[in-house]
């Protein structure tokens, strides 16, 4: 349990206007406005917020 409030921690740090959680389902979700990432994969959920975070060119 301390490790998912961890991880959670770090997360919300790293990625600043999401509200990021973990469902009963075992899918880790962020929300920021009307974007929504779902995925049962914490590295993928990283990978995916940082893809949203890059400028566009």
């Amino acid at each position: 349990m301390e490790d998912a409030r961890r991880t959670l921690s770090d997360l919300n740090a790293e990625f600043a206007g999401w509200r990021i959680g973990r469902g009963g389902s075992g899918h880790w979700w962020a929300v920021r406005g009307n974007e929504l990432v779902r995925t049962p994969h914490l590295a993928e959920l990283r990978a995916r917020l940082a893809e949203l975070a890059e400028p566009l060119a």
